[in-house]
């Protein structure tokens, strides 16, 4: 039997050291990593690398179940793949496996279980919120750019558009620190894009308490600049604008400014995100 281990990351700021070492000491012979969402198997070379690879006997070996897939209709798919090819899956944290009669419903329920956990999230979460704003600790987020660096590169002729891709903040932090709405100076309404977005913040380590000023934080600025509607558990809709002129912010520019922000944000609280998100409708892309 050989045993094959598979970590997956959300972003390139987060670590795989962590899996991939569990995954060493549980006795995987093989261990292939990657960077992807895992709210679709699009794009994830490496795990359809290892489902080609298993044999009978064979043992697909993840940390938890989420690096795995982010639903249990994606989980149970993957299962059904393995046991047709006579192998199994194994969970560390829990300790899960397929082998066994029950394997299929433990994985089931471990799937319905964690979809309460995310509930309880964001009942804490609202708590939580509701307390700072008590408090007067619900405070807005240092600017990582300087607001006279902006007007001054205006000034010298550049384009809105240009300043900020060449400092990797959104247009809307243009606007705001020139003091103009946008628009007044758009004559044409730009394209927006309709995203959904999946937040898990996680502290560094387990004494840290940082998670729920950081989601305070980043909601906050999601509000604040992408007209953000909470859906359910750690999930929102955004409305994102973007440039189509070869000069201009192009959409996948905004995504990448999104999850710097996001990730600054939570490094500052000494915690670690990791993000699914994919366009509604339209093209249907994820990052």
């Amino acid at each position: 039997m050989t045993r094959v281990g598979y970590a997956r990351v959300s972003t390139t700021d987060q670590d795989l050291d962590i899996q991939i070492a569990r995954l060493k000491a549980a006795g995987c012979e093989i261990v292939r990593s990657e960077t992807g969402s895992g709210g679709s198997r699009t794009g994830r070379t490496e795990l359809e690398t290892i489902m080609q690879f298993l044999r009978a006997g064979d043992e697909l070996v993840v940390l938890r179940l989420d690096r795995l897939g982010r639903s249990t209709r994606d989980v149970l798919n993957l299962v059904h793949e393995l046991e047709e090819k006579g192998a199994s899956l194994r969970i560390l944290e829990p300790e899960v496996t397929t082998a066994g009669t029950m394997g299929r419903m433990v994985i089931t329920i471990l799937g319905m279980v964690a979809d309460m956990e995310l509930k309880f999230i964001k009942d804490r979460q609202r708590a939580g919120i509701e307390a700072a704003k008590i408090e007067g600790a619900y405070k807005g987020r240092k600017k990582n750019v300087d607001d006279d660096e902006i007007r001054r590169r205006v000034a010298a002729g550049a384009s809105k558009a240009s300043v900020a891709r060449e400092l990797k903040v959104s247009r809307m932090t243009v606007y705001r620190a020139l003091d103009v709405p946008p628009k007044t100076e758009l004559p044409e309404k730009p394209p927006s894009a309709a995203i959904a977005l999946h937040l898990i913040i996680e502290n560094f380590n387990k004494h840290g308490r940082g998670r729920k000023p950081a989601r305070e934080r980043i909601e906050a600025m999601l509000k604040r600049d992408y007209q953000m509607q909470k859906t359910g558990n750690c999930d929102y809709t955004l409305t994102i604008t973007y440039d189509r002129e070869p000069d201009g912010v192009s959409l996948d520019d905004e995504i990448e400014n999104l999850q710097t922000e996001m990730f600054n944000i939570a490094e500052s609280y000494r915690c670690s995100i990791e993000v699914d998100i994919h366009e509604i409708g339209g093209d249907e892309r994820s990052w």
